[in-house]
Order: structure tokens, then sequence, then C-alpha cells
């Protein structure tokens, strides 16, 4: 019988390997481990390891810089270790030639294999025999990785949960095999009704094997604060107004243009107010050029922020706007709500579990900037509604994502997969 007081959680993340994605927002592989806090992943895993067990990050990287380290903020340890041999001849042949570019098109074959690769790492392997946790937690089902971790699973005879992070059945590497392997999950957390509509329907997962959780947030960190001090402490004028966006400047798929673009048209009518663009990306050298004609002067790029500063820019925003063309449940929408700020949002993942129309924010179908434009017209239009809205906005918060009830409900779906000493 285990000795331990707490489940030991092994928690993997989306990416094939590191530099598929950290490495694209200027975080080194130690930053990432020590002290950086960006993602969707790391509130999961802060509340996972604050209230229900002791988590280990296994990240995987094509040169694994460190073999352990403990974040300082989040209190879990990271591991970096070696993606597969194959995976990583075939990053390099896909990436580093300098004919590269002819085969990008073959892109979808690459990313099959990948998926499925990076993880048969004998040193991972070898880790997990070793570090024998109590259960698996993927942060997605969507490509090889979640077949792959469910094989680890079933071979260390540990529980297997995964949760949702925004992607779709129509993008899904491997759905073939997704059809068969995700009904042999323990449990399936989803961020809104549809996504598990989709999964007991289309994929066949039995009801009991679906929980609904959404993004935690910290409720403490992010709360109202006074205006005047939020714009001095974030160096903002408090006689202008702010709209807000805050994410990964990857237009394909937030299409912060679009946002850029609906400001710039209401720019001449509402002249006391700015476009704040918090984030970076791949996309930010076009999209600030795009700022530049389209408002110039009055838009800025503030680059990332950590959670003190956002919570400044989320108090000094009149709405935070989002305009993506897929997301889960974007933490940036719990985390601007709990500060009492109303969200504007094209309908995608499980935005519309938090957001109600006219209540809480508005919602667009998404890619109808005509009605982005309006709602954010209206926005600018009606201050005094706004101001009205928010202790509405901060309740509905609370209610569902502050960390009792996000932590009761990850300690239940972890009972009923079978972890013990939850």
């Amino acid at each position: 019988m285990s000795d331990r007081v707490r489940p030991q959680i092994a928690f993997f993340d989306y990416p094939n390997v590191f530099e598929d994605f950290y490495s694209h927002y200027g975080v080194t592989q130690r930053e990432f481990a020590t002290r950086w806090v960006g993602t969707g992943s790391h509130a999961f895993v802060s509340l996972l390891q604050r209230h229900v067990g002791d988590v280990t990050w296994y990240s995987l990287s094509l040169r694994p810089e460190f073999d352990e380290l403990r974040h300082e903020m989040i209190g879990c340890k990271v591991r970096m270790l070696p993606s597969s041999w194959f995976h990583r001849q075939a990053w390099k042949a896909f990436y580093l030639p300098r004919a590269a570019w002819r085969w990008r098109g073959l892109y979808p074959v690459y990313n099959l294999l990948a998926s499925y690769s990076s993880l048969l790492s004998v040193p991972l392997a070898r880790t997990l025999l070793r570090d024998r946790p109590d259960v698996l937690f993927s942060q997605d089902y969507s490509n090889g990785r979640f077949d792959v971790l469910l094989l680890f699973a079933r071979a260390l005879g540990i529980p297997m949960v995964a949760y949702h992070a925004g992607s779709r059945p129509e993008s899904y590497t491997g759905k073939w095999l997704r059809q068969r392997t995700l009904r042999r999950a323990d449990c399936l957390i989803a961020s809104g009704e549809g996504e598990r509509e989709l999964l007991t329907g289309r994929f066949g997962v039995p009801e009991n094997h679906v929980r609904l959780v959404l993004t935690p947030v910290d409720t403490n960190t992010f709360s109202p604060a006074k205006r005047e001090g939020a714009c001095a402490k974030a160096g903002l004028n408090p006689a202008r107004r702010y709209v807000l966006f805050v994410g990964r400047l990857d237009d394909r798929v937030k299409r912060v243009s679009s946002i850029i673009r609906a400001f710039a048209a209401l720019a001449p009518m509402f002249e006391d107010a700015n476009l704040v663009v918090a984030g970076d990306g791949n996309d930010a050298a076009s999209l600030r050029k795009l700022a530049s004609e389209a408002a110039p002067g009055r838009v800025h790029f503030v680059g990332w922020v950590n959670a003190e500063r956002a919570a400044q820019l989320y108090n000094v925003a009149e709405c935070l706007v989002l305009a993506s063309r897929s997301e889960g449940f974007p933490t940036v929408v719990g985390e601007a709500m709990a500060c009492g700020t109303p969200v504007i949002s094209s309908r995608v993942g499980a935005v519309s579990e938090l957001i109600v129309d006219e209540e809480t924010g508005w919602i667009f179908e998404p890619g109808d900037n005509a009605k982005l434009g309006e709602r954010l017209s209206f926005v600018l239009s009606n201050p005094s509604i706004i101001a009205a809205m928010r202790p509405r906005v901060r309740t509905a918060a609370l209610a569902s994502l502050s960390e009792p009830i996000v932590s009761a409900a990850l300690r239940e779906c972890f009972a009923a997969s079978g972890v013990h000493h939850i």
C-alpha cells in the first residue's frame, strides 16, 4: 500500500516539444520551469498543486537544459526530457534545411508523425516507471499525444484524465484513432455543455466519464480595484478610456487585426478611447504596422504582462475584446470577469458558459466583424451601463471560477477516476 499523503500527478501540456510553442514567445526553458505563468495550463497546475496533489510537469525538448527544477510561483516540479530519437530527426529534417519551405504543405503528415513519436522517448518511459505517478493528466486530447499517454497510463495501471484546450474535432490529428481511445479515458474535463454533448454523442464517451470544469482563476489577484490607482500603476492616463485585448498575437486564430480595424473605424467618434494590446507572438510586427496605419497613436502594444500587471489592465479597461476563431475557455475571460470587467467575445468554446449577453458581456458569431464593431460601439457609447455591470460580472466569475469551486470539482473528478488519497 502506498504511503503517499497526496496523490502524485503527472501533467503533460499540449506542444510536442518545448521548441514548438514556448520558444516563439521568448521564454527560455529555465524561465518556463521556474517563474513563467503565461497559460491556462499554469492556472490548472497551480490549483492542483495547492489543493489536490503534488504535480510534476513533464515537458519534452529537442535539447533539454536541465533535468528537474522547482517552479517558484506554482510549487510544482518541472522535468525536461528529450523527445524520442525519431521525433528529433523528423523535426530537424522538416524545419532546418534551407529548402524546408518547399515541403511545408506536408505539415499535416509531419504533425501526425510528430504528435505520436515525441512521447515515445526511452528517458520519459524510464522516468515514469521510476516516479510511478498516481494519475496522468493531459492538457488536450486532439492529437497523438493523448493516445500515447493513454498507452502509458494503461502500462502503469493508473487513471488517465484529460481536459479540453480549444481544439475542434475537424482539426484533430489521428481522429480516426481518437474515435476509439477517447471513450477509454477515465475522465475527460469539458469546458462547456457543447463539448460535453460532443464527447458523449459523437465519440461515445460514457456520460459519467465527462465533467464540466472551467479554467480556474485566482480571484484574489484578479479582483476589482479603483480605476485611478490601477491607471497609475499601469502607467495609463485616467482621463482616457481603454479597450483591451490580452493574448497570443497569432492572427490566424486570435484575429487581433479584426479588433484593430473595428477600433480604428470607431476611433474618430470616440476621441478619448485607446486600444491596449497585451501579448506577443509571430504576428506582432505586422499587427503593429496595421495599427500605426489604421489608428496612429491610438493603439498601444505592451507585450506579455504578468498577473499583477494584467489585473491592473483589466481594472482600467472598459471591456476585454476577443475575436478568436476557436478557443476552449480562454483564461483571460475569467481573469477579466473576476476583476468585474465585461467581455466582448466571439462565440467560441465555452465562453457562453460565463458570458450572458447584455448581463456580463456580449457575444457575436466568429468572423462577424460588423457585430464586433456594433458591440464595441455600444460599450464606448454607454459608460454608465458598463459601470453598473461590473458587480454582476464579478459575481458570475466567483460562482464558476474561484479556487474552492474548481478545486472541489477536480478532486471529485480524480476520485471518481480511481485516484486514491484525495
